[in-house]
């Protein structure tokens, strides 16, 4: 069961969404309130990032220099700030004694695809070079994990400097209308406190701008994940997104890649991000925080589904046949 806290915190997002659809304006200046009302854990210090216009830099007091984390925010690709990463971000930071960055990037409808990936790039190459000696794990929520994905992707084909681990949160894994219009978009239009069905047909508009959905870069569900570091992939099984995460980790696991995939009942869309908080944002934030170390620490990743939903498991099926996460 939920906790006390998810409850109330999840009754306050429904109440606070619009009955009709906001304006971007609107959107953008929700996300901003949402930002400033996360607050930096104890024992963090929150920075600039040098070098990167917007980027925040998260370091415990003495950090280490040989991992580093890039946390790339959601907001369906057209709203957010890396401010609203400062409580999970900043733990994760505190409690594996390390940094995290998290970066701007160009939001649609004003820069689509592939404008706001090649910033995050860029943010990855400025890592790299800041902390030559370090193991980057790459991590996002929501449509940053679609980002983080996309740019596990990109690192896989750039032949150098792969990241270690990929960490992504309620991630936007497929844009086609098929998918935007059934299974879990469907499913799960009245339990998804924190997302309403018209964002998808709308997400996909803006940042795709006309650019093909079936694009491995743009919907990374479709993409060849052979040869991808290890993944953690979080969802809950009350949200509009839960089915790309189903397929992305189904669709990992048959291409060899070390996948783990939780599926947490009657958690909201993206529910880590709210840091202490919520108490199962600190459970999800720990467990992520023991996958990073056992990556980390070379120990194999146990690639199975955390679930016992009949109903889940049998989406996993039908996502792959063969799958085995």
């Amino acid at each position: 069961m939920p906790s006390k806290t998810h409850e109330w915190l999840s009754g306050l997002v429904t109440a606070g969404r619009a009955a009709t659809q906001p304006t971007l304006a609107q959107e953008r200046e929700n996300a901003v309130r949402f930002a400033a009302a996360i607050p930096v854990p104890d024992g963090v210090v929150e920075d600039a990032f040098p070098g990167l216009a917007g980027a925040l830099l998260f370091s415990p007091p003495e950090p280490r220099d040989d991992l580093v984390i890039l946390h790339i925010h959601g907001g369906g690709f057209r709203t957010g700030t890396a401010a609203q990463a400062r409580a999970a971000a900043g733990l994760l930071a505190l409690w594996l004694n390390t940094r995290t960055v998290a970066p701007e990037y160009r939001l649609a409808p004003e820069h689509p695809f592939p404008a706001g990936l090649d910033d995050c790039e860029h943010a990855y190459e400025a890592v790299r070079a800041s902390y030559p000696e370090a193991r980057i794990v790459v991590a996002g929520e929501s449509a940053g994990a679609g980002l983080a994905a996309s740019l596990l992707l990109r690192r896989r084909d750039a032949g150098d400097g792969a990241p270690v681990a990929g960490v992504l949160w309620s991630g936007v894994f497929d844009l086609r209308a098929e998918n935007l219009a059934s299974g879990s978009w469907a499913a799960n239009a009245a339990t998804d406190a924190m997302i309403t069905p018209w964002l998808g047909p709308q997400m996909a508009a803006d940042y795709l701008a006309g650019h093909s959905p079936e694009d491995p870069q743009a919907c990374p569900a479709l993409a060849d994940l052979t040869g991808l570091s290890p993944l953690m992939i979080l969802a809950s099984g009350s949200e509009l997104l839960r089915d790309d995460s189903v397929a992305l980790a189904a669709r990992a696991a048959v291409c060899g890649v070390e996948t783990v995939l939780e599926l947490w009942p009657h958690m909201h869309h993206a529910w880590p991000v709210f840091g202490s908080l919520l108490p199962e944002a600190l459970e999800a934030l720990d467990r992520t925080a023991e996958f990073i170390r056992r990556v980390d620490a070379g120990r194999f990743v146990d690639g199975s589904a955390l679930t016992d939903d009949p109903a889940i498991l049998a989406l996993m099926g039908t996502s792959q046949e063969q799958a085995e996460v």
